[in-house]
């Protein structure tokens, strides 16, 4: 576990509170880069932007992890959302350069505590690749209280590397490493570029709750994340997911699969979850 980071997030160890405040709305979504289709492509940001807000507004989330967010669309997502701030760093220079696994948290209700962008490979603070990973690829990790009850909880947000099996395995690793080393609710959100199949699958699912599976409720939506602009809809296709420790009981959960008269906000559907702190 990388020094940094301990002493990061121990910074509030000692103060943490564990009464429990209202529900918490979740949202994960990888929303497709900005710079990917060309301006003059239906699914291009420009024509996209404003289904990804509509979705945003009526999933009333609270906490949001995106996926494949450029800093330029997380900040037309904030100027078009009310009471939203952010975290976000580019992949490729810690900065402004390249995809970011950003973070969304309703300011109104919470207060940020700690945060960090880490790279997913052996040296997590040093920008770069990890194993055999085709990308950079990162996750980003924040304390938040809340500021009516003073709960605190963890929120990791990540996306894994589409090519390389060892990369995805020591992500895997890696993300259950941060997750036990806190010591209040947390919550992990990604695109994990494999499904429940996949061998990594069940050392996260071993270690953290898939919210899928342990919801009060019966999951909705069916079991597909990845839809590729409506041009690749294949049974079992969730490489997205929820998971949660012991420290919240997840009482719904939904792979949201609106479509906009035939246009999608992105090629992944977004998942959505409410969460009740104890």
């Amino acid at each position: 576990m990388p020094r940094l980071l301990l002493i990061v997030f121990g910074l509030c160890f000692a103060a943490a509170a564990h009464c429990a405040g209202a529900d918490v709305k979740l949202m994960s979504f990888n929303i497709r880069c900005g710079s990917c289709e060309q301006i003059d492509d239906v699914n291009h940001w420009s024509r996209r932007q404003l289904l990804v807000v509509d979705l945003i507004k009526k999933s009333q989330a609270d906490l949001i992890g995106l996926q494949e967010a450029e800093l330029f669309q997380v900040r037309d997502l904030v100027a078009a959302l009310a009471d939203y701030e952010f975290v976000a760093a580019g992949r490729d220079d810690g900065k402004a350069q390249g995809e970011s696994t950003a973070i969304l948290y309703r300011k109104s209700r919470f207060s940020m505590l700690a945060q960090q962008t880490l790279w997913l490979s052996p040296t997590p603070e040093v920008v770069g690749k990890g194993w055999d990973a085709a990308l950079n690829r990162t996750a980003t990790m924040v304390r938040l209280k809340e500021r009516d009850s003073g709960a605190q909880l963890v929120l990791i947000n990540s996306h894994f590397d589409h090519q390389g099996v060892l990369a995805r395995t020591e992500s895997t690793r890696l993300l259950v490493k941060l997750a036990r080393a806190q010591d209040v609710p947390v919550v992990v959100t990604g695109d994990f570029n494999y499904t429940k199949k996949f061998p990594a699958y069940a050392i996260i699912a071993d270690a953290l709750n898939d919210a899928e599976r342990v919801t009060q409720k019966p999951a909705e939506g069916g079991d597909i994340s990845f839809n590729g602009f409506g041009k690749w809809i294949e049974p079992g296709n969730k490489i997205d997911f929820i998971f949660v420790n012991a420290g919240f009981d997840v009482l719904t959960h939904a792979i949201i699969t609106d479509t906009y008269q035939g246009n999608y906000p992105s090629d992944h559907y977004a998942l959505s979850a409410t969460l009740r702190l104890h």
